[in-house]
């Protein structure tokens, strides 16, 4: 079960490696190339030699990086650490394995969701930040509107006070006015008694000095009767 599982892996990536990077095209295209991969067979050989007769010197799992010394059609030698020995040309290639894109490109998007999510609460702050912002400037423009409704007030209570000051003064001069009407009216009143008085008094001694003489009148007129 585990060679199928190697053996479809291998094929895998020598598919890949095929499509996407020739091998020996690179090797040979690109000679100032000094690093390359072990492909994705899981495990390969490093020997002493170019062969498999050769001494095996250690393994290399799937995405080991080594350092090219000497490249080849079919071996290349390179170095690991202290270790120099040839593997097979077809196990390396100028990138790393599936696996090992597979591992960075999950870290990647394990990077990328962690980015996201402090971006999301930098964003949530920030939003929150507006929206208080906003209260502020709301309750701001609420407390203006008061202030100016205040002070409309109270422009309107100084007007209020000026013409109340004025209506004041009227009123003081409309009483001066109908305290002197009152005194001019009463000065007319008993200036008028008395002369109603004067004249009923003349009335009276007019009519008594009026019977007083036809009195006599009638007296002398009588004693002229009774001379007859």
């Amino acid at each position: 079960m585990l060679s199928a599982v190697r053996a479809g892996m291998l094929v895998i990536a020598l598919m890949i490696v095929g499509v996407s990077n020739p091998l020996g095209l690179t090797w040979h295209s690109a000679q100032a190339q000094t690093t390359a991969y072990v492909t994705d067979a899981l495990e390969i050989t490093m020997r002493s030699g170019q062969g498999n007769d050769f001494r095996i010197i250690r393994l290399l799992t799937s995405g080991t990086q080594v350092e090219v010394l000497e490249r080849g059609d079919d071996w290349t030698r390179v170095q690991i650490g202290n270790s120099q020995g040839w593997v097979r040309s077809l196990y390396l290639q100028a990138q790393p394995g599936a696996v090992e894109r597979l591992e960075q490109a999950t870290e990647r998007l394990q990077s990328l969701r962690e980015d996201n999510r402090r971006l999301s609460e930098s964003l949530a702050q920030a939003e929150s930040a507006r929206d208080e912002l906003i209260a502020n400037q709301t309750e701001l423009e609420a407390d203006n509107q008061r202030m100016q409704q205040r002070l409309q007030a109270a422009d309107e209570g100084l007007a209020l006070a000026d013409e109340n000051q004025t209506l004041r003064k009227q009123v003081i001069d409309l009483e001066r006015q109908v305290q002197d009407l009152t005194r001019e009216t009463e000065q007319n009143s008993r200036q008028g008694r008395q002369s109603w008085f004067i004249a009923g008094a003349g009335v009276v001694v007019f009519g008594m000095l009026f019977g007083i003489l036809m009195t006599r009148i009638r007296w002398r007129r009588r004693s002229s009767w009774s001379d007859l």
